[in-house]
């Protein structure tokens, strides 16, 4: 019997990280308790088994901050074990030479590593007081040691004027492969959308800066679904334009800190457990597999509703509280989000997704 195939699992690591970004899709990242990490052992046999289970194409590693958890090298010891390869998603910040040079006898895909701005300032912003040169440092040393760089820029509506100023930097650090992640208001990271979305003509001018890179033969890849009614990617050619791959077998599922498989990272609803349940059974239940039959009405006349699905789910269910327009689109098209967006954005009363408010409300009933 064959086993499903599907394009990769991102293993979040550990709960654990050194840096506090306001875009951090993590849901478990402002719960009181410190949900720590999944046992050593526990987390090896977690790895064996989806790899014998199911066919990825490669693992992700991330977190949290994975080069945090020790148990790094031991999980890309397993993968190595199973023929596969890993890529790593990490801010940099804790990489030291001696990381570097245990990496790279691995041979990963690469690191990609995160700058949201050209100066100290306007990156720590987004990420924390004193990040900036720690994740300079971390890069750094994986040149040293030859571990192959993707850069990543999160666009926001405060960095998306200076996304030229950034790939120009990235280009200067020897990175040829950046992701453009516009901020995606999932998780935790729903707490900030007012602060962060950017409106279209904000995104459409953080493309406009970044195609002459892409033309001059840096690889950009856009890493959020961002919809064609939003922006015509034809406009943009020398930019590669994603969609959500839920629910196909380009789908990245994600197991988090606790055991619990998901959709993507970005998700909150939890598949099931699989330290209980058959990777194989789980990545064609239900909750993947009819993910697509669901596409928000303001969708349905549209040519590319199947593959675009309204953009991210996850972001919709986080900040409206159910599957439909990702906010990136509801803030221009749905009069009342836009409403309340526009006046939390001018000093009014603050937004509050309707995934804290469901939190306030089940914390008030156990009370």
């Amino acid at each position: 019997m064959s086993r499903p195939k599907r394009y990769s699992l991102a293993i979040e690591l550990t709960a654990f990280c050194n840096q506090k970004c306001g875009y951090c899709y993590n849901d478990w990242r402002d719960e009181p308790a410190n949900i720590g990490s999944l046992p050593r052992e526990q987390l090896l046999g977690l790895v064996d088994r989806a790899l014998t289970e199911v066919d990825f194409d490669h693992l992700t590693l991330t977190g949290g901050e994975p080069f945090a958890r020790p148990e790094l090298f031991d999980v890309l010891g397993i993968i190595q074990k199973h023929g596969k390869r890993a890529l790593i998603i990490s801010n940099g910040g804790v990489i030291s030479e001696s990381h570097a040079e245990r990496l790279a006898a691995f041979d990963p895909l690469f690191v990609q590593i995160t700058l949201n701005g050209p100066t100290k300032e306007l990156h720590e912003e987004h990420v924390g007081e004193g990040c900036y040169e720690p994740t300079l440092a971390g890069i750094r040393a994986l040149k040293k040691f030859g571990v192959t760089i993707a850069g990543c820029i999160v666009i926001t509506r405060k960095n998306a004027r200076f996304v030229g100023q950034i790939l120009e930097q990235w280009r200067e650090l020897g990175a040829r492969d950046v992701a453009l992640a516009r901020y995606s208001p999932a998780g935790y990271a729903s707490e900030q959308v007012a602060e962060l979305l950017p409106t279209r003509s904000e995104l459409l001018e953080a493309l406009r800066q970044a195609s002459p890179f892409g033309e001059a033969g840096m690889r950009l890849q856009v890493t959020m679904p961002v919809p064609q009614c939003v922006v015509d990617h034809a406009e943009f050619p020398h930019i590669n334009f994603g969609g959500c791959p839920i629910g196909t077998e380009m789908q990245e599922l994600a197991l988090g800190p606790r055991g619990e498989l998901k959709n993507c990272t970005l998700h909150t609803e939890v598949i099931g457990d699989a330290r209980s349940s058959s990777f194989a059974e789980l990545v064609e239940s239900k909750k993947v597999m009819g993910y697509r039959d669901v596409t928000p009405e303001f969708c349905a006349p549209c040519p590319y509703r199947s593959s675009c699905l309204g953009g991210c789910g996850a972001a919709a269910h986080s900040v409206l509280g159910e599957v439909g327009l990702d906010p990136f689109v509801a803030q221009h098209v749905d009069e009342t989000f836009g409403d309340k967006l526009r006046a939390a954005r001018k000093g009014g009363e603050k937004f509050i997704p309707a995934s804290r408010l469901a939190r306030r409300a089940a914390a008030g009933a156990a009370e």
